[in-house]
């Protein structure tokens, strides 16, 4: 009985094996370095410029409330000495709640560039995907992986370069010279706006 027990056994895992063995042949893994592929595509470029600008703009907004805040404060140092103590109060009162604003339009720009950001990256990434995924049909990869969580990454399983090709193909900005929606006439750089994040992978 234990001698038909063992039998059993050493043809399950023999099966078994053999089983695992066909599904990792039919299983075909690629990956894409996501950095490379935008780097080639002029509305990636654009689309930097574009927060770029944004981002200056809001800046610069910022700068001038708080330079005109600075003279505030400055008259008030010079003229306070001159003033009665009820006016002292209300003048300190009214540059504290003009800082408190300063704040609050500061965080109120950190959240606008950041929906500006979405609103800029996100239709770029969706393409990014579906021409991954359409590389990945046409040429029977199971799993496309991002680069950047592989520990080694053979390059013939590397499909960065067919997704770059599809989506230069289709580019709206090589295509009759488009600019994405809400373009500006700003150069394209290379340069990302601070604290700006990639594309998500």
């Amino acid at each position: 009985m234990k001698n038909q027990m063992r039998i059993l056994i050493a043809l399950f895992f023999i099966f078994g094996i053999g089983s695992i063995a066909n599904a990792q042949t039919a299983v075909k893994i690629g990956y894409v370095d996501s950095r490379a592929v935008s780097d080639k595509l002029p509305e990636v470029k654009q689309a930097y410029a574009q927060l770029s600008e944004f981002q200056k703009q809001k800046q610069n907004e910022l700068q001038k409330e708080e330079e005109a805040f600075q003279k505030q404060v400055e008259d008030y140092q010079k003229e306070g000495t001159n003033m009665d103590a009820a006016m002292r109060a209300s003048k300190e009162r009214e540059l504290q709640a003009k800082q408190e604003q300063i704040q609050l339009k500061a965080t109120n720009a950190q959240a606008d560039i950041q929906k500006r950001q979405q609103t800029i990256f996100d239709p770029i990434e969706k393409r990014i995907q579906e021409a991954i995924t359409a590389v990945a049909n046409e040429n029977g990869y199971t799993y496309v992986l991002a680069k950047e969580v592989l520990l080694h990454s053979p390059a013939g399983d590397d499909i960065s370069d067919l997704v770059a090709k599809k989506l230069l193909a289709s580019s709206p900005t090589s295509n009759n010279n488009q600019k994405p929606a809400g373009a500006t006439t700003t150069p394209a750089t290379n340069q990302k706006p601070a604290n700006t994040p990639a594309p998500k992978k």
